[in-house]
């Protein structure tokens, strides 16, 4: 009988690691002893003792203090890989599964002695007939990665392989990796990384150890979209982290990533949005320093609750986007029923619209505008006389008027091409 441990990565998530549980446990799994490892980073929530008293089964290992998926997943490893396990499945503790999801991506490493890490195929939680990923690629113009089947819709299995046994890729996403344990002995644990692009690197050096990484979509989990996880801190992880990957396994590629997000961040700074670009920045220039793990410091803006923001009754413009959030829903429409959010919303006609966009300059109508911060409604930005953009945990208050904005644009574009120009030696 095949002998699996299932490694799952929680920090203050106990609802998200319960749900996970239970489909665990009605997973398909004939001829196989599974055992479920959870490692705990200092969460607190009460998850450990939770585990521990509602599922005896599973062994809950604790790290004692937050060490990030990096450090999580490689402190599960360091322990199960050296127990009699034939094959190790990372999972991230907020994945759903299905019944079939271990079964399928067991089947390609039993058949295909080639094959080293097996990934799933990941859908959108939050609409599950769109495709997240299956796998990605090195993607050397934009020195990052290409997603293969990125927010294509739900096909089926046979038409994704074509005739092929498996899909051939680059990397994949640990949300849901089976990979043997000897490949875990051969090429080590993860990198410390804290957050972000640790599965990505484990890949490509399981490929430069000539074994191939692959993707089965038959096996399917899914996960919540990239777009409602998106926090601006967290790209100080993605460019820091990308840049040690390329530094690792393709340098040339390390200064065109610099070079490459300038017009990005430059717009960022250019759009009320100084703060995700400094933060980014402030990402690159960590690499060259050597930086790695949890991110030293602190983050170079302060967050507001929605409170704080709007405690009299106030004219506000808020951007639909944000009410995609549960939360922030629930809030706004409690300070809209206590009269202390009066909504804005302006003409439709479009010569009246350009109109006020004009006299806004000079006079604003709304006391406050808040938007999103991954595609912020411009045009409302302009209308009121405080913008807070919603960063998805906060919200930043910004400035914006011709001055600010294009000081902010020529800053961040001057430090990234001095980031450019160090990141040649590194």
């Amino acid at each position: 009988m095949l002998k699996v441990a299932t490694i799952i990565v929680t920090w203050n998530k106990l609802n998200d690691v319960c749900l996970l549980l239970a489909d665990v446990a009605k997973l398909n799994i004939d001829n196989i002893q599974l055992d479920t490892y959870v490692v705990d980073n200092a969460s607190t929530d009460e998850t450990p003792a939770y585990l521990e008293q509602h599922y005896p089964q599973v062994k809950v290992l604790q790290t004692g203090e937050n060490l990030g998926g990096s450090g999580g997943f490689s402190y599960g490893l360091q322990i199960v890989s050296k127990l009699e396990y034939d094959y190790l499945w990372l999972l991230d503790n907020d994945v759903r599964l299905d019944t079939q999801s271990l079964c399928a991506l067991v089947e390609t490493l039993q058949t295909y002695s080639e094959v080293g890490l097996v990934g799933s195929q990941i859908r959108k939680l939050d609409d599950p007939q769109t495709i997240q990923e299956i796998g990605s690629f090195i993607y050397p113009k934009k020195a990052h990665l290409k997603i293969n089947f990125g927010n294509a819709s739900v096909i089926s299995t046979s038409e994704i392989l074509q005739g092929k046994p498996y899909l051939s890729v680059d990397a994949c996403a640990a949300a849901s990796l089976l990979v043997r344990r000897e490949v875990v002995q051969q090429i080590g644990v993860w990198e410390d990384f804290f957050i972000h692009f640790d599965d990505v690197e484990w890949c490509l050096r399981a490929k430069q150890a000539s074994w191939v990484v692959a993707a089965n979509p038959a096996s399917i989990v899914w996960h919540a979209s990239p777009d409602f996880k998106c926090r601006p801190w967290i790209s100080y992880y993605d460019e820091r982290n990308l840049c040690y990957c390329w530094q690792k396994h393709r340098p040339e590629l390390v200064s065109r990533r610099v070079l490459v997000s300038l017009p990005r961040l430059t717009y960022y700074a250019a759009t009320g949005r100084a703060f995700w670009a400094e933060v980014s920045t402030r990402g690159f220039e960590d690499f060259i320093k050597g930086v790695r793990g949890k991110m030293p410091g602190v983050l170079p803006y302060k967050e507001y609750a929605l409170e704080e923001i709007i405690n009299t009754p106030l004219k506000v413009f808020v951007q639909a986007d944000i009410y995609k959030d549960k939360n922030q829903s629930f809030l706004l429409q409690r300070l809209q029923s206590d009269k202390k959010l009066l909504h804005w919303k302006g003409s439709e006609n479009v010569v009246l619209k350009l109109g006020l966009w004009l006299s806004s300059w000079f006079w604003k109508p709304v006391d406050i505008a808040i938007v999103t911060c991954r595609h912020p409604n411009l045009y409302g930005m302009n209308l009121a006389k405080q913008v807070y953009i919603f960063t998805g945990s906060g919200y930043v208050l910004t400035k914006v008027n011709a001055i600010t904005l294009l000081r902010a644009m020529f800053q961040t574009f001057y430090q990234l091409i001095q980031v450019y120009r160090r990141s040649h030696g590194v």
